[in-house]
């Protein structure tokens, strides 16, 4: 598939769908529990975002342009920080984006881990953050990745095992609590 193809789509369509290498990937509905902690990170990273300094902006379900070749390949990671675009609607591409994290549930870590991990790193995405969940939701512990200086993919950079302690794009400390609590 093109991009042009995936634009042409109807909404209620596009939306259910990513694009890798080419190929379409179909993208499986949340339970509301993950939906929770990608809204609680979202929102707890936009309050901690500074006001001076860079214009950052930070979104979830938002489409990020990987790659156009050798073949169209986008993502729609559940929480990026990415440069504030001018264009209302503009959707950011890989050199515009900052940081990207994903939710893992026991279902999706594999997929997260391997496949997602290796394309944003092609990508050039400075930092990667894997949320991972266990059976009941609750936060098991945050993988923080960063881009190699000197290959396309991430090293683990640290292991939180109670709280997101964040340094970079964004200055915040995140309890688990604060992510999963009904």
């Amino acid at each position: 598939m093109s991009e042009a193809d995936y634009r042409a789509l109807p909404e209620d369509v596009a939306r259910r769908v990513e694009v890798v290498h080419g190929h379409v990937i179909k993208c499986e509905p949340s339970e509301p529990e993950h939906d929770r902690v990608v809204r609680r990170l979202a929102e707890t990273l936009e309050a901690a975002r500074p006001a001076p300094g860079p214009k950052l902006s930070i979104g979830t379900g938002v489409d990020v342009v990987l790659w156009w070749t050798p073949s169209f390949t986008f993502r729609r990671p559940d929480v990026v920080i990415y440069e504030r675009l001018d264009d209302p609607g503009q959707k950011p591409d890989a050199s515009q984006t900052l940081a990207i994290a994903e939710v893992s549930s026991p279902a999706t870590f594999r997929e997260d881990l391997t496949d997602k991990r290796a394309q944003y790193a092609a990508a050039g995405i400075p930092l990667y953050i894997l949320v991972l969940l266990d059976e009941k939701y609750e936060v098991d512990e945050v993988m923080e990745f960063h881009l190699d200086d000197m290959e396309p993919e991430y090293r683990l950079h640290r292991i939180h095992g109670s709280e997101l302690d964040l340094e970079l794009p964004i200055r915040v400390t995140i309890p688990f609590p604060a992510l999963t609590a009904a």
